[in-house]
């Protein structure tokens, strides 16, 4: 009998030490951080010196992260981000430039205090943590892309060029089903899990329609000058890409001044941190230890 309390005493304390610990490092606010016309939706988990900053890409969400923000939550302090326009992330305006959401997490860096910030941007995130680098804001630590700068230097066909203006085009015309149309086509592929791909299109498809298209044809803008942007960055820069479309290394050689990194991620589709979070993580905590 007295085993058997003892038993239970520990299982008791254990669960309550769980229960503690999940309430003290986890938490979801949406705040307003600009001024009265935008609200920045994000969930934090842990403590620490250093903030690893997940910021998700075109027509997704911040709850992509969500493995990545439970492994690291031990160490850092891990917080992710639904950018205006997306998700429960609100913001009454018509710009959706890469350097209007740069200005987004720039000033919710400085709205919450953090410092030793690593920004981590997926997909069109890239772009953003990139023009966010160039500010040289000293709460910046490090950036992290994540399949993203593959095709630098790389010349397109005039049939390619062609190929996508009449994809812009469509996507205009009709965003609800050209955008997950896009995610299978270009995004995803035959090995991607059912469950993955069905998520991927419905977020596609659930996307604000004006914010979407706006934003991906911004970005195409900002890539005409990308390189410029490369060649003026004074941090490393560091990528986990999948392998399934090769990055082109030449072009980072030509336009990385500060040095670059690039790690492979082996047979995923675009989205990595949600088709093999534990591969994924146990690559970007490398990283992190890194810079």
């Amino acid at each position: 009998m007295i085993q058997i309390n003892l038993i239970v005493a520990l299982l008791l304390i254990i669960n309550s030490s769980l229960c503690s610990n999940k309430n003290n490092t986890t938490k979801e606010l949406t705040m307003q951080v600009r001024l009265g016309n935008t609200n920045i939706n994000y969930t934090t988990m842990g403590k620490g010196d250093t903030t690893l900053l997940f910021i998700h890409g075109w027509c997704i969400n911040s709850s992509y992260w969500i493995k990545q923000q439970e492994f690291f939550s031990t160490k850092y302090k891990s917080i992710a981000v639904d950018l205006p326009g997306f998700a429960k992330s609100t913001a009454q305006r018509d710009n959706w430039t890469i350097e209007e959401y740069s200005k987004d997490i720039i000033h919710f860096i400085d709205h919450l205090k953090l410092s030793n910030v690593i920004l981590i941007g997926h997909s069109m995130a890239g772009e953003i943590i990139l023009e966010c680098a160039l500010t040289n804001h000293p709460s910046i630590k490090g950036i992290v892309g994540i399949d993203n700068f593959k095709m630098i230097d790389v010349q397109f066909s005039a049939e390619q060029y062609e190929e996508m203006n009449g994809f812009i085009k469509m996507l205009k015309n009709d965003f609800r089903n050209m955008a997950p149309a896009y995610a299978e086509q270009m995004l995803l592929n035959s090995t991607t899990p059912e469950s993955v791909t069905k998520r991927v299109k419905s977020d596609f498809a659930g996307a604000d329609e004006q914010v979407g298209f706006s934003s991906l044809s911004n970005l195409i803008q900002y890539t005409i000058n990308e390189k410029k942007k490369l060649q003026n960055l004074n941090y490393k820069l560091y990528l986990l890409n999948s392998n399934v479309i090769p990055t082109n290394i030449p072009g980072l050689e030509n336009n990385c001044k500060n040095s670059f990194e690039v790690i492979e991620i082996n047979a995923t589709s675009h989205y990595p941190m949600i088709e093999n979070p534990e591969g994924f993580n146990i690559l970007l905590q490398k990283t992190i230890t890194k810079i």
